[in-house]
């Protein structure tokens, strides 16, 4: 029962978060010029909607398949203290955040073809502890290549140049 609720107020939590994301790039982000262009609010605006669905989902998930909580002769009794989950693990989070952080420096002073693959290396050592040298090569090349591919050439739309460098 306690995952339930946890899921409960998860999809709460997740659905609220869209509404206010989705407001905010709205209020915030112009529109595409012209007609049909896409404009730099789309990849927003739609990540918004996708989340406002996938909690909405998870939420009518949650509330049409509400079973009465049946408890099996190997349950623990409801008397039995049960183990706490340990405290929530904030070295991942703060690792996370401060790379995204060094990130948005780096796009400003060395432009996104040199702080993408940087960041990417990062990710991939200290987070994921991946240790392959091919893989950690063609992860960080492969992904800013195609990045900068598909955005910069085939849609026209231009990626961070650097103050200090300025290569792309």
């Amino acid at each position: 029962m306690a995952n339930r609720m946890q899921d409960i107020v998860l999809g709460a939590t997740l659905a609220v978060l869209a509404v206010i994301w989705t407001g905010l790039v709205i209020d915030t982000i112009p529109r595409g010029f012209g007609d049909g262009e896409i404009g730099a609010r789309a990849f927003p605006l739609i990540f918004g909607i996708i989340l406002l669905v996938l909690a909405v989902l998870l939420l009518g998930r949650l509330i049409l398949n509400s079973e009465p909580d049946v408890r099996t002769e190997y349950d623990v009794s409801a008397d039995a203290e049960l183990p706490q989950p340990g405290g929530v693990k904030w070295m991942p989070a703060v690792l996370l955040l401060a790379e995204i952080a060094l990130y948005g420096f780096l796009l400003e002073k060395i432009g996104f073809v040199l702080a993408t693959p940087v960041i990417v290396l990062l990710i991939m050592l200290l987070n994921l502890r991946v240790r392959s040298i091919p893989k950690l090569a063609s992860m960080s090349l492969g992904l800013t290549v195609s990045c900068w591919v598909i955005f910069e050439k085939l849609l026209g739309i231009y990626l961070a140049n650097g103050t200090w460098i300025n290569i792309g």
